[in-house]
């Protein structure tokens, strides 16, 4: 890239292209972790003696996200950061993603804690798709419901205040899409609820990296030769957002700002679904006591069908 930087002016290796931005290495790193900053501070999402948990998969989205908050929270002594590491156990992919988990902890000298789905609910995800009956989920959605699950029960055992995840632009934008697709737009509320307005049970969860595109994380990884997994999931591939992510990808390309335009169409949602929050509550399910919308949540259901 011959054109000059932006900010400063020296030779640009970044172009953002949906703020038009053109970024020299310097200040590609240093917007990116300004990005986040906004993020954090206007979704109030951290308080300065937060005990943060953060949910490390070893990929470079978890890996940008832990980087970036060690970098932001080097300047309130009084936080604490907790990287974990769901194991749902998928041979030959998860232990590999473990080691490049535990290098870039390391690499910031925190320690990595790690809960797997075996030790939590008796079966690996391998497992899982062995045993599930005909024609029900595809592992995806075993992996969500369970991890899910995992993080919130790791996140209550350390005394966690906040879950961040490292949900990026791109993601956020395929979630909305989904769920408008599969006629589940309150969906969209239910899995973005702010942090003031946690629910018993749960450790609020935040997005820290969500106005970060896929595009801006490997960059930024890259130049920093962060240690990360890069191989995708066997699973992957039956996803139903893999489509999403072409379409998406495709209309970013065309018409740079589209992902962020979904973006905030969806806190507009969000807001208006609060403010008329209809029927939706939740409450105690019946087996193991965690919150859920039903009388038996989506865990114990799972785990129903699996034992039979």
């Amino acid at each position: 890239m011959q054109s000059g930087c932006s900010k400063c002016g020296k030779p640009a290796v970044y172009l953002r292209r949906y703020t038009s931005e053109r970024l020299c290495q310097t200040c590609l790193l240093e917007t990116t972790t300004d990005r986040v900053r906004r993020t954090i501070n206007r979704h109030k999402m951290l308080q300065e003696n937060d005990r943060i948990a953060v949910a490390i998969s070893g990929g470079k989205d978890s890996a940008v996200l832990l980087h970036v908050l060690h970098s932001i929270e080097s300047n309130f002594p009084e936080s604490e950061l907790i990287p974990v590491t769901v194991d749902e156990g998928i041979i030959g992919y998860r232990d590999k993603a473990l080691e490049a988990a535990r290098e870039l902890t390391r690499s910031l000298d925190l320690t990595l804690e790690i809960v797997s789905f075996k030790d939590l609910f008796d079966y690996t995800l391998d497992d899982l798709v062995q045993l599930k009956p005909d024609g029900s989920l595809g592992a995806c959605s075993y992996c969500g419901v369970f991890r899910r699950r995992a993080l919130n029960e790791i996140a209550k055992n350390m005394k966690a205040d906040v879950i961040a995840t490292g949900h990026n632009l791109d993601d956020e934008a395929q979630t909305v899409l989904m769920n408008i697709m599969r006629g589940d737009s309150r969906r969209i509320a239910r899995t973005n609820v702010p942090r003031s307005r946690s629910i018993d049970g749960l450790v609020p969860r935040i997005k820290p990296l969500t106005e970060l595109s896929e595009r801006d994380i490997v960059a930024y990884s890259h130049h920093l030769n962060l240690a990360y997994h890069d191989v995708p999931c066997p699973y992957a591939g039956e996803a139903y957002r893999n489509d999403l992510r072409s379409f998406l990808n495709d209309m970013e390309h065309k018409r740079p700002g589209t992902l962020l335009a979904i973006l905030r169409s969806a806190e507009a949602m969000t807001e208006a679904f609060q403010l008329n929050p209809s029927n939706w509550t939740l409450i105690t399910c019946e087996r193991c006591e965690t919150p859920s919308p039903s009388r038996i949540c989506k865990v114990c259901k799972l785990l129903e069908e699996i034992r039979g």
